[in-house]
């Protein structure tokens, strides 16, 4: 008798599992649908963003297109370069929203790579172009520096190093009210070339600063 009691509340005990796993695995699968709803409506999102940022971003670069030809002869050299900072900027809008889009690397994680022979320079001149400006308008002191012994080319990716920093002087210019930005582009002591911001803003505290290196990580947005 003593045995077949316990027999049964074992039995019991085991029913009783059974029905937390059943109800478990119910959940998850009900997750699982949630999780490919949310799936499909963030792709169907992305798909007519698409067209809602494209849309009027053409138009913007066609208008640039045409200001920075100036045709006409209307407009003084200074115009004209604006124009062509605004359609090279805007291209490069393009190229970000297209790469946001493209849902199977965002959900991949994978980024494609691009690497080309750049021209140093090039890239600085027009980075130059597109902060100068901007630094102007705040009264910022606005320098940059190349070294004398830094190599003409890199072989890189033109499109994420401009990304970078551009990030790296949008914010220097936007969270400096007074006092100076520069970028100084110079060859360090392993050899690399290395590319270093400075701004006399806020900054960013010591225990924030090792946050901006994770993935879609920004500072504490309080601050």
């Amino acid at each position: 008798r003593t045995t077949n009691d316990q027999l049964a509340e074992q039995a019991l005990n085991l029913d009783m599992k059974n029905s937390a796993l059943q109800s478990a695995q119910e959940q998850l699968q009900q997750r699982a649908i949630d999780l490919e709803s949310a799936s499909r409506y963030k792709s169907e999102f992305l798909a007519n963003m698409s067209h809602e940022l494209r849309t009027p971003l053409n138009s913007s670069l066609i208008l640039a297109k045409l200001l920075a030809d100036n045709t006409s002869g209307n407009l003084s050299d200074e115009q004209v370069r604006f124009a062509q900072t605004i359609y090279s900027a805007g291209n490069d809008l393009l190229q970000l929203i297209n790469d946001i889009l493209d849902i199977s690397k965002v959900e991949a994680g994978k980024l494609e790579l691009v690497p080309e022979d750049v021209p140093v320079r090039r890239v600085v001149e027009g980075l130059v172009r597109t902060f100068e400006p901007l630094a102007l308008q705040k009264q910022l002191d606005f320098k940059v520096t190349v070294a004398p012994d830094v190599p003409a080319t890199l072989h890189t990716d033109r499109q994420r190093i401009e990304q970078v920093l551009k990030n790296l002087l949008s914010n220097a210019v936007k969270f400096t009210d007074a006092g100076s930005v520069s970028m100084e582009v110079l060859v360090a002591a392993d050899g690399a070339v290395a590319f270093r911001v400075q701004d006399t803003g806020i900054g960013i505290p010591a225990d924030q600063q090792d946050k901006i290196f994770d993935a879609f990580h920004q500072a504490d947005g309080t601050t």
